[in-house]
């Protein structure tokens, strides 16, 4: 339910060029999906952009929508690597983050602390980790 109204409040800025992309609208959004106000609009800017019809936003959005009804022909491949190896500096952090999550530009606080406590573990320093848990 929650996640509905996150797609409808988005979903009017798509269908609607010309409304201002407000963050007072959207803060329900970024709280839901644990995100910022300008990955959201980077993400309606690119609807508006690619002139995507407002139909398919939720279909882009398959976690609020049932996939047996999904048009696959709308999915786009949105490989956005190079951007990840851009912000991430270092080797070390472009690996991780591209050999845990792919080309995804951001993730739950769950499963980055999950994907770097199981790092930890591979080279036997959990204890490391664990040390720091409280930390993080």
């Amino acid at each position: 339910m929650q996640s509905s109204s996150c797609i409808k409040a988005i979903g009017s800025f798509v269908r609607n060029p010309k409304k201002v992309i407000n963050p007072d609208d959207l803060a329900n959004s970024i709280s839901t999906y644990e995100t910022t106000y300008e990955f959201i609009k980077e993400d309606i800017e690119k609807y508006r952009a690619q002139r995507i019809k407002h139909e398919c936003f939720s279909v882009l959005h398959p976690w609020a929508y049932d996939l047996d009804l999904v048009d696959f022909k709308y999915i786009i491949n949105n490989d956005i690597t190079q951007k990840i190896v851009k912000a991430l500096k270092c080797t070390e952090a472009q690996s991780f983050w591209l050999s845990n999550f792919k080309c995804q530009s951001s993730v739950s606080a769950d499963d980055f602390f999950g994907a770097l406590s199981e790092v930890c573990q591979i080279n036997k320093i959990g204890d490391a980790f664990e040390a720091r848990l409280t930390q993080y």
